[in-house]
C-alpha cells in the first residue's frame, strides 16, 4: 500500500490518540500508530479492532457479532467498574461509581492506600486507551453489593474476585484475537491482563492470604495442587464477551447508567 494512502489513515489516528493522557507523549503515540499499521497496512483505525459501534448488551449474553470487538468494548466497561471499585474502597468519588458505595471509613493503611490508588490510575489509562481505539461500552456508571465496602474483609474478598474476572475476561480476549489473527490485540489485552494479575496478587497480600502468588498458570492450563505456589483455583477463560459479562453481573455489580 502506496504511503499516499497510509498517511490520512496515520494522522487520523494520531489524532484520537491524542485525546488520550498516556499517549500525549509524542514517541510513544507515534510508536503505537505504527504498530497499529504494522497490523492492517494502511487500514484505519476501526479496522484494527473490529466495528467499533458494537457494544455488548449489559444484560444478557448474545451472540458475537464480531468477538474480537465484543471483548474490546466489554472490556471498557470492565475498566470502569475496575475504577469505580478502587476509587469507592479508596472513599474516593469517580465518574463510574454511586456515592452511596463509597467506604464510610479507612480500609487500608497508607501503604497499601498508594497500591490501590495506583491501582486506579492503571485501570483508568487502560480505559483511556481502549477508548482511544474508538471502543466503548453502553453504561458507564456501576453499583456494587450492599456492604462491599463496610469492611476491609469485605472489600477484599470481592476485590480478589473481581480481578479474577477480568483476568478471565483479557485471557478470552487474547485467545480470540489470535483465533481471528490480530496480534495487535492480542498483544494489547496480554500487556493489560498481567498488571490484572498483580492488582490481584496485591489484593491478596494485602488481606494476608498466603501464598499470595498462587498459580503455576492462569486459565486451564493444567490443576491446582498441594506445591507451594500452585494452590490457586484456576481463572475462567471466557469464551465471549457475553459470559465475562454475566460473570460481573453474577457477582451482583448494577449498571446504572
Amino acid at each position: 500500500m502506496s504511503k499516499e494512502t497510509q498517511q490520512p489513515n496515520a494522522e487520523r489516528i494520531e489524532s484520537i490518540l491524542r485525546t488520550s493522557e498516556f499517549f500525549r507523549i509524542t514517541n510513544a503515540r507515534r510508536k503505537f500508530v505504527q504498530r497499529i499499521l504494522a497490523a492492517g497496512g494502511g487500514l484505519a483505525l476501526s479496522g484494527a479492532v473490529g466495528r467499533a459501534s458494537l457494544r455488548p448488551n449489559m444484560t444478557s449474553a448474545r451472540p458475537a457479532d464480531d468477538p474480537v470487538t465484543d471483548f474490546g468494548s466489554a472490556a471498557v466497561g470492565a475498566e470502569r467498574i475496575g475504577i469505580a471499585f478502587y476509587s469507592n474502597a479508596l472513599g474516593q468519588i469517580s465518574p463510574f461509581g454511586v456515592a452511596s458505595d463509597l467506604a464510610k471509613g479507612t480500609l487500608l493503611n497508607s501503604a497499601h492506600r498508594t497500591y490501590f490508588q495506583a491501582a486506579r490510575n492503571q485501570e483508568d489509562t487502560h480505559r483511556s486507551v481502549l477508548q482511544s481505539l474508538g471502543l466503548d461500552f453502553q453504561f458507564s456508571v456501576f453499583q456494587f453489593p450492599a456492604g462491599t465496602f463496610d469492611s476491609a474483609k469485605a472489600m477484599l474478598a470481592f476485590g480478589e474476585q473481581l480481578e479474577s474476572v477480568f483476568i478471565g475476561a483479557y485471557l478470552g480476549a487474547i485467545k480470540v484475537a489470535a483465533n481471528a489473527t490480530n496480534s495487535f490485540i492480542a498483544e494489547a489485552a496480554a500487556e493489560i491482563v498481567g498488571v490484572e494479575c498483580e492488582h490481584r496478587v496485591l489484593i491478596r497480600d494485602i488481606a494476608g492470604e498466603d501464598p499470595p502468588n498462587d498459580r503455576f498458570f492462569e486459565g486451564d492450563i493444567g490443576a491446582p495442587s498441594s506445591t507451594l505456589g500452585n494452590t490457586g483455583t484456576r481463572s475462567t477463560v471466557y469464551a465471549s464477551a457475553g459470559d465475562a459479562v454475566n460473570a460481573l453481573l453474577a457477582l451482583g455489580i448494577t449498571p446504572v447508567s
